[in-house]
């Protein structure tokens, strides 16, 4: 709902609100870099602020209110471009009839392998996430935005092509899909910044088939 700005001050709250969002910017760019190379556990929201030149060290909670919703507004930058890019995809792959097993998880590796070569924080996203998967203090899918409308729809999709499985147990394979997805997505990152020269596309394709493996494999289940 949106209050109406008193006339002596409408000219003032776009700049104060283009302002705030630059600085929020700053903050989110901050804390990407240090959750990326010291873990998200290991990083004060005081650094955060002072790495994002904040002389206000509670910057962070100002803006952010605490750690989760920092963040959960750290992953939605990155991933709700991606997560709106794959619904619009999934849609063409069903009208086309194309949507199987291995398109659907092409089309969800491909983008978040492109993140890589995003200058603006992507592969710090990328390895941020590789932690969160398995995390006990901030697990990804208790945060708002992995349970995206894309995100959801992907995820649906690519169930209904698990192999014999207990429905039970869909999740925990669902959690095991997105733990080797961003594992080995950082694993290849931080192999190829140590100098290991790994193509890129046979990495993708090799990516691809553990993942058809992992969600399409199973024994029948025991009665």
């Amino acid at each position: 709902m949106w209050l109406r700005t008193p006339a002596s001050l409408e000219c003032v709250t776009p700049q104060m609100t283009k302002r705030d969002r630059g600085t929020e910017i700053d903050l989110l760019r901050a804390a990407e870099k240090l959750f990326a190379a010291r873990g998200v556990d290991d990083v004060s929201l005081r650094e955060i602020a002072a790495a994002a030149g904040q002389g206000n060290h509670s910057a962070v909670l100002y803006h952010f209110g605490d750690k989760r919703t920092l963040l959960n507004a750290l992953l939605a930058r990155h991933s709700d471009p991606i997560a709106n890019a794959w619904l619009a995809m999934l849609g063409h792959l069903r009208d086309e009839g194309r949507d199987s097993l291995e398109e659907l998880i092409g089309m969800m590796v491909r983008p978040l392998v492109r993140k890589l070569d995003d200058p603006d924080g992507g592969a710090d996203y990328l390895l941020i996430v590789a932690q969160l998967v398995n995390s006990r203090t901030f697990p990804v899918t208790d945060l708002p935005a992995a349970n995206a409308p894309g995100i959801l729809a992907v995820s649906g999709s690519l169930m209904r092509h698990a192999g014999p499985i207990r429905p039970y147990l869909l999740p925990l394979r669902m959690l095991r899909v997105a733990a080797v997805l961003y594992s080995s997505i950082a694993s290849y990152h931080r192999l190829c910044t140590a100098g290991i020269a790994i193509p890129r596309d046979e990495f993708v394709d090799d990516l691809i088939g553990s993942l058809v493996a992992v969600i399409g494999g199973g024994r029948q289940p025991s009665v």
